[in-house]
């Protein structure tokens, strides 16, 4: 997952992305962090919050162990 900040300075974004998610479907979201957002839940901001967290569990040998079968 890459996830990054940016301020637009008009309408246009242009990004670019690794060459291991060319001809893969991705997701972009776009939500201003300084806004309520009518779409946005607390749950997916306690999640962004909490991701470096978990991740420290998530990124094991034991957790990959778990789910190779999956």
């Amino acid at each position: 997952m890459i996830r990054t900040i940016i301020t637009p300075q008009n309408q246009h974004v242009s990004i670019l992305i690794p060459m291991k998610y060319v001809g893969k479907k991705i997701e972009l979201i776009a939500f201003a962090i300084d806004e309520p957002n009518e779409n946005s839940t607390e749950g997916i901001m306690t999640h962004f919050a909490s991701e470096n967290v978990l991740a420290k569990d998530w990124l094991s040998q034991t957790e990959d162990l778990a789910w190779k079968d999956l």
